[in-house]
């Protein structure tokens, strides 16, 4: 559609003005980035972007006619935006009948101005009360579960000072409001999400990728949290398009390497765990099949995120890279940070994954020979075991060890612990399913070894029952199971047992532990169908076969 304005402009021209009113006063090259540039945040400068500029010819001399050149302009910006989405994403472009300037989100305010919305209420920010609880919510639910994002207080400051972009605000609203029990939104959380997602993500392609030079951490960040948004809700095709989009921004502002040292230590920190967020994305929802990764291990040399603890006091610590601490010949002083033990772990399940959907010819070594993939992978496993201690304390010990003061658990130092010891467990489960040791072993037929065979049956219900005994006694220590990947964690060992109560029954056996088991793994997944879509659509019927076929 062509939007243009009646010819009562007198010639007028509009752009888009790139830098912002402070350096152009002072004739300085502005760096275009939002919602502060570089020279107005270390000069400490009010920082404002005016959105267009005349360049030909005077200003209408009425009103009305200011607000004709503004409605065609508004159009026009709008239609930029719906073709660059649909373009990126796939989806056909919405008509937008309203439009609305970054709302004042100062802690003096009483309330956030609101934009006029036809389709709902909650495509503007909500008011000051409603936010601060939903970022409450955010760092008690989200964060650490297991991605990791933000220095909690410096975010809290950035939001008050109103130094975080839109696209960002909107994505953590996003994410934490499913967990929300406030009243503003009345049941209506899922409805909440998804326009909150929906507007980050216009404010990602109006304010960032439509705007040369105004790429940044906060970008990546967001886009992130999109992408589970969009994966959990079944949109994969759009989640997929997102992690490739935040990896090769990160790539572009290589994060994948040490940050600058003028860099505060919290801002560097900032930095490593966007890169290993985004890493970390990347691995869980590649598990599918034709689902190639988008950063790979040899391309990662910033080193891994520090403990909470020093993240927190705004300390810096050396930590070893993942190549470093993925070698046999380093030598590691310090156990790995819970945070970087879930990387580690997830390096491994990316290698678990490719290897249980790669398709094997007839002449590929066999899985019990030592220079084979299967074989390689159980060592990595066997080595991390040594950094993660897994099997000599209980997840409960562990919980305990980081409760606070107050005798609660602290979540955001358990988060990670709890993920790593899970994604452990399913590596094993993986390496060792069923369905997946049928297939590789069938071209080697009666050469297999019987008693390979009978260890690795026994290895995959074995696991299967830790990770579900995991989870369980976690969550009766008061941690929160409710990750978006803990659906797939569950699914996976309640599929294999699930399998084996099925032959229990086959052969007679009066009572099934692989039953009782596998009904676990169904409540489980009834659980956290009520957060995640995607965890309720794994459970279509109550009945062992749903697994099997």
């Amino acid at each position: 559609m062509d939007f243009r304005v009646d010819s009562v402009q007198g010639g007028n021209i509009k752009r888009i003005r790139q830098a912002c009113a402070s350096c152009r006063k002072k004739k300085t090259k502005c760096s275009g980035e939002r919602p502060i540039c570089f020279h107005c945040r270390r000069n400490k400068r009010s920082c404002v972007y005016e959105p267009y500029s005349a360049t030909v010819g005077d200003q209408p001399p009425t009103s009305s006619l200011v607000g004709v050149t503004d409605n065609a302009e508004l159009l026009q910006r709008i239609s930029t935006i719906e073709s660059r989405l649909a373009e990126l994403s796939g989806q056909t472009g919405r008509s937008a009948s309203d439009s609305s300037s970054l709302e004042d989100f100062s802690s003096n305010d009483t309330a956030f101005r609101r934009r006029p919305s036809v389709e709902n209420t909650y495509n503007a920010f909500p008011p000051s009360p409603v936010l601060q609880s939903l970022i409450d919510t955010y760092f008690l639910r989200v964060h650490n579960q297991p991605y990791s994002y933000f220095q909690e207080s410096l975010f809290r400051q950035r939001l008050d000072n109103n130094l975080l972009p839109r696209c960002l605000v909107f994505a953590v609203l996003a994410s934490a409001v499913r967990f929300s029990t406030h009243e503003y939104f009345n049941g209506r959380t899922h409805e909440a999400s998804e326009t909150y997602a929906r507007e980050s993500w216009l404010a990602v392609l109006a304010d960032h990728l439509t705007v040369e030079d105004s790429m940044n951490v906060h970008v990546v960040q967001a886009v992130n949290l999109l992408a589970i948004v969009d994966y959990t809700a079944g949109r994969v095709s759009s989640g997929w398009l997102k992690i490739g989009l935040a990896a090769r921004i990160s790539q572009d502002l290589h994060l994948m390497t040490e940050p600058e040292g003028w860099l505060s230590y919290t801002e560097q920190e900032e930095r490593r765990r966007a890169f290993w967020s985004a890493y970390l994305v990347d691995k869980l929802i590649s598990c599918g099949q034709s689902r190639p990764l988008a950063i790979l291990d040899e391309d990662c040399n910033v080193q891994l995120p520090c403990d909470e603890q020093t993240f927190r006091d705004g300390q810096w610590k050396k930590t070893p890279t993942i190549g470093q601490l993925l070698s046999w010949n380093t030598d590691v002083s310090e156990t790995p940070s819970p945070f970087a033990l879930t990387i580690l772990m997830a390096s491994i399940f990316g290698r678990c994954t490719r290897y249980f959907h790669q398709k094997r010819g007839a002449d590929e070594i066999p899985p019990w020979d030592t220079k084979s993939e299967f074989a390689s992978i159980t060592s990595s496993l066997l080595f991390l075991e040594t950094y993660s201690h897994i099997g000599s304390k209980s997840i409960s010990d562990l919980i305990h060890e980081n409760l606070q003061p107050d005798g609660t658990v602290d979540h955001q130092q358990v988060g990670h612990l709890v993920f790593a010891h899970a994604i452990f467990h399913l590596c094993h489960c993986l390496l060792n399913h069923p369905f997946s040791l049928r297939l590789r072993l069938r071209p080697f037929g009666s050469k297999t070894p019987a008693s390979f065979v009978s260890r690795a049956l026994q290895g995959s219900g074995e696991h299967a029952r830790q990770l579900l005994d995991l989870l369980k006694e976690a969550s009766d220590s008061g941690c929160f199971i409710e990750s978006s990947f803990y659906a797939y964690c569950i699914a996976i060992p309640g599929g294999i047992l699930s399998l084996y109560s099925h032959l229990d029954i086959q052969s007679g056996s009066e009572s099934s532990d692989a039953l009782n088991y596998f009904q676990e793994s169904v409540d489980a997944l009834d659980r956290l169908g009520r957060l995640w879509t995607h965890a309720s659509n794994m459970v279509s019927s109550p009945q062992p076969a749903m697994y099997i076929n």
